[in-house]
């Protein structure tokens, strides 16, 4: 995916699909936005720095995408590029308790549901 976002017009088109999902709210537009472009498993792999043995979203030309579709959407353009990270961040961090994790979490086991695992390169 992000050899295909390097193309200027490729990168263009997902923005403005991706800035459609929309969202009253900068944590609401990003938490639209983020489940839309990353399944649960593909986001567990990620956190915004790349710390602790995970990929770093940071660097990424989808956080690109992400950023353009907030500056885009009619309601969200006065986000700063400061505000969409910490949206990211925030979405990425709770990736763990997504997709019965919490629940599985709070029985005393964490469970990781990864079967197939997709690269941010499919």
């Amino acid at each position: 995916m992000e050899q295909k976002l390097a193309d200027p017009t490729f990168h263009k088109q997902v923005v403005g699909v991706v800035a459609e999902i929309g969202g009253r709210t900068f944590d609401e537009a990003t938490r639209r936005m983020m489940a839309f472009l990353l399944d649960h498993s593909l986001s567990r792999e990620y956190n915004f720095v790349g710390r602790h043995g995970k990929r770093e979203f940071r660097g990424l030309k989808l956080f690109e995408v992400v950023y353009g579709s907030l500056k885009k959407n009619a309601l969200t353009n006065q986000i700063t590029r400061r505000d969409a990270e910490k949206a990211v961040s925030k979405w990425l961090i709770g990736a763990r308790d997504r997709g019965g994790n919490r629940t599985a979490r709070a029985r005393g086991g964490e469970q990781d549901g990864a079967v197939g695992r997709a690269t941010t390169e499919d």
